[in-house]
Parts: structure tokens; C-alpha cells; sequence
């Protein structure tokens, strides 16, 4: 895939026009359109202006596109030690599986948490995966996977209610998990569900 085709794709998938990225890098449209279409390409310079316009690294247009990737699944209540996370909060090591990449989930860190009990019946079902973007933190009311500092990790609908941090199961039988905003370790949006 040319960089022109790379930068258009990042673009649309930003919901942006050309006239508008150009507008915020202060080309021209038609300037801006030439690289789009594979008439110029782009110094590194250029690149990196347009990540910046983007709000994309600039790997995301200069690396080979992430269809055909595969996307790392975990358990969170898996037998053993479970899954380790890294100091940014994405999934590290063993206890893993792979799915395919669906073809609108660009996040090249984002990871999918396999369902673990009923608390989120029927919302998310046992053994069901989501797909988080690691680029996203959920409004409050939207559903998250969500890791406090004592290492524990659900996944809950989320909201912010009174200085506090409230994840609410969809079963009544489960209580909310109440916490002070300090003690989320990370908290990443569900955009995605594959369904059984």
C-alpha cells in the first residue's frame, strides 16, 4: 500500500475531509490532495506534519497496513498466574491466543480480553472475546476493560460519578466496584465484540 493510500485511509478513518487536514497543516488543498493520490511522495518531514494532523504516529503511515495481524486475546480469570501487563497497561507474555484483526480495528496495541463469569449476562457472555482500543478511554456510561493498581481487572460499564471511579456489573446479583480515580491502573474502551 503507497503512503498516499495509507495517509487517506487514516484520514477517513478520523472522519476528516482533505480540505480539513489541510486546512490544520496550512497547505493547500490541492497540494495536500497530490500526496493523497500518490502524485508526491511525502519527505519525512511531510510525515511526520501529517501524523501530527492525523493525531496517528508515524509509523501508522509508514508501516504496511495491520489487516492480516493478529490480535492477542487473554483471560483474566485463567488457572495459573495469569497475564502480566506492562507498565502502559497492554497485555505482556504468556496466557495468550490470537484472533483474527476485524477490518475496522486499527489500534496497533490493542488486545482482546475473553469474558470470564456472568456479571456482564447479558450484555457480554462467558467465553465471549472484546476488543479493546488502547486509544480510547469510554465516556462515562460505556462499557471498559478496566485494571486497578491492586492488579485485580474487570470488565465493566464505567462511570464517574462524585470524584469516584464506579464499575457496574450488568447482572444485579454483582454489586459496584467503587474506587478513587489514583487506584485505576488502566482503563480502555470496548469498541469491538465477536460474537459467538
Amino acid at each position: 500500500m503507497s503512503y498516499g493510500k495509507r495517509i487517506e485511509a487514516a484520514r477517513k478513518a478520523k472522519g476528516l475531509t482533505q480540505a480539513e487536514v489541510a486546512r490544520r497543516l496550512g497547505w493547500s488543498p490541492s497540494n495536500y490532495g497530490r500526496i493523497e493520490h500518490g502524485r508526491i511522495t511525502p519527505s519525512l518531514r511531510s510525515l511526520e506534519a501529517i501524523a501530527r494532523a492525523l493525531d496517528v504516529a508515524v509509523s501508522a503511515l509508514a508501516e504496511e497496513p495491520l489487516e492480516g495481524v493478529k490480535i492477542p486475546v487473554i483471560a483474566f480469570a485463567s488457572a495459573g498466574p495469569g497475564v502480566q501487563f506492562t507498565d502502559q497497561g497492554y497485555p505482556a507474555g504468556g496466557g495468550m491466543y490470537f484472533i483474527d484483526r476485524p477490518a475496522n480495528f486499527s489500534d496497533p496495541n490493542g488486545f482482546g480480553v475473553e469474558v470470564a463469569g456472568d456479571s456482564m449476562v447479558p450484555k457480554y457472555e462467558d467465553g465471549q472475546v472484546v476488543l479493546v482500543d488502547t486509544r480510547k478511554r469510554p465516556a462515562s456510561g460505556e462499557y471498559a476493560v478496566v485494571g486497578l493498581m491492586s492488579g485485580d481487572k474487570y470488565i465493566k460499564r464505567y462511570r464517574e460519578s462524585g470524584g469516584m471511579v464506579v464499575l457496574e456489573s450488568v447482572n444485579p446479583l454483582y454489586p459496584p466496584i467503587v474506587v478513587p480515580p489514583h487506584e485505576i491502573r488502566f482503563v480502555y474502551k470496548i469498541v469491538w465484540v465477536k460474537e459467538r
